[in-house]
């Protein structure tokens, strides 16, 4: 384990870090900045009215600064979101700022939602895009492949979605 590694520390996501879920959404959708991820309504709505009862999450940080967020938001079906599953399966987002990238940070986010999911007792999905390398670290975690899930992103490529079944 590195240095940088055994610095990072992990901690549950409050009301107080909306500013700093939002920097990570930006990175997590492809978007420049905030601003642009808030004028996208697809992207907006994973933390449009953080903290509902349902979200949780995590904040990734070493020497006080965060460098990584995930956290898990359950949708309806009417919000349209990428990927839906049912009413007990939260969809995750994770975002690691280009910095830590490697370091394990993403890893140690997924699972510490992946310990709070099973929890609660509720499973969690993701939509994953083709190209994207945190793919494998999904599929080492758990997270499977929902046969015909494939969708037009839209950037034009294609996203997957991806499903964690909470221990029954």
């Amino acid at each position: 384990m590195s240095r940088h590694e055994t610095a990072i520390r992990i901690r549950a996501a409050t009301q107080d870090d909306l500013g700093i879920l939002w920097d990570f959404l930006a990175i997590a959708a492809y978007e420049a900045d905030i601003a642009a991820a808030q004028t996208v309504p697809f992207v907006a709505a994973h933390l449009e009215g953080w903290q509902r009862s349902e979200d949780f999450g995590f904040i990734a940080e070493r020497d006080a600064e965060a460098i990584g967020a995930a956290w898990a938001r359950q949708f309806s079906p009417d919000e349209q979101p990428a990927f839906y599953v049912d009413g007990q399966t939260p969809e995750v987002t994770i975002g690691v700022s280009g910095a830590a990238r490697g370091e394990g940070v993403g890893g140690r986010l997924l699972s510490a939602l992946i310990v709070e999911a099973a929890r609660r007792g509720v499973g969690l999905c993701l939509n994953v895009r083709h190209d994207n390398p945190a793919r494998r670290l999904y599929e080492r975690t758990g997270f499977r492949l929902v046969p015909d899930s494939a969708v037009p992103n839209r950037v034009g490529g294609t996203s997957f979605g991806m499903i964690w079944a909470a221990p029954r």
